[in-house]
């Protein structure tokens, strides 16, 4: 068994995981209109997150996603409360660009503070419920163990994190709809990434050199 010092894709992974992250973040206030409703922008972003957490979990074990998830909560929350200190550092008359760093990052300290509480319980559930059913179905069906807690934890995550985030913003029917839109949409997205990501745990398990049942038999997820 490789350590992880020695896994080749690991770094960029969670590289990967980090952007989407502070994607979700920063698109959380841009609202797109459709057919059906109206969604937050972070919508299309937030799935992919969840995937490739569930992908690092799958691959590199329950241990090693925390200690990333916990570095990426900390990096996003320095990146957060530097933005909004220089935002509010006096500039020149004749520049014109704090309205739309306002609009875009002003509320970023907002969201890492709900992100914080709504995704530390959602993807805590997300990560347990995969590695937990991964030990009762014996390291098989990653594609439907991951609908399931991406799904599950997405959906907490939408109504602990979204719905405080624009409150206030917006009409509360609008942040009603934005919310339960978004949650239909994530959950579609879900479904719709759950074949590709398991080919690419396929990939990773035989490039790694990863037993796919290791991880399991090393941490017990009931516990």
């Amino acid at each position: 068994m490789q350590r992880p010092s020695e896994y080749k894709c690991i770094y960029f992974l969670a590289t990967l995981y980090m952007s989407l992250m502070t994607l979700s973040a920063i698109l959380g206030y841009k609202l797109i209109a459709t057919p059906l409703g109206v969604l937050a922008g972070a919508s299309l972003v937030s799935p992919s997150w969840f995937m490739v957490g569930d992908m690092i979990t799958e691959v590199y074990g329950f241990k090693t996603v925390m200690k990333l998830f916990w570095s990426v909560i900390i990096c996003q929350f320095i990146f957060a409360t530097v933005c909004w200190l220089v935002i509010r550092l006096p500039s020149p008359a004749y520049w014109h660009g704090q309205e739309g760093y306002e609009l875009v990052c002003g509320h970023l300290l907002r969201i890492a503070i709900f992100q914080l509480i709504g995704i530390t319980i959602a993807w805590n559930i997300n990560a347990r419920l995969l590695s937990k059913w991964k030990v009762l179905l014996r390291g098989r069906f990653f594609w439907l163990r991951s609908i399931g807690s991406s799904g599950i934890g997405l959906i907490i995550f939408s109504i602990i994190s979204v719905f405080p985030a624009i409150y206030g913003m917006f009409p509360l029917h609008e942040v009603i709809s934005i919310v339960a839109w978004s949650c239909a949409l994530k959950f579609i997205f879900t479904i719709l990434l759950a074949g590709p990501s398991n080919l690419v745990v396929i990939f990773l398990k035989a490039y790694e050199g990863v037993d796919e049942y290791s991880h399991s038999l090393r941490f017990n997820p009931f516990k």
